[in-house]
């Protein structure tokens, strides 16, 4: 099992990488552990915090892995 170092949460990220970086650390993954989970490249899922938006089908094999559910559902007006 590899060290785990808490991973950086950018506040301009996307909400869903927010939230999955944020389980990441509780869960205490690593990038490179969440990598081999779920098949997605280690620098496509670094470069979420900063350069690009995740593909629905990477963001939700992560999540999956976290034990989440990506899921839409219909907005309730306010």
């Amino acid at each position: 099992m590899r060290k785990f170092r808490r991973l950086r949460i950018p506040h301009h990220a996307h909400p869903l990488v927010r939230r999955m970086f944020e389980e990441m650390n509780h869960q205490r993954i690593g990038i490179l552990d969440m990598s081999d989970r779920t098949g997605v490249n280690k620098n496509t899922i670094n470069d979420w915090k900063n350069r690009s938006n995740p593909q629905v089908q990477n963001l939700e094999a992560c999540f999956t892995a976290l034990g989440l559910q990506l899921t839409l559902r219909k907005e309730i007006d306010a």
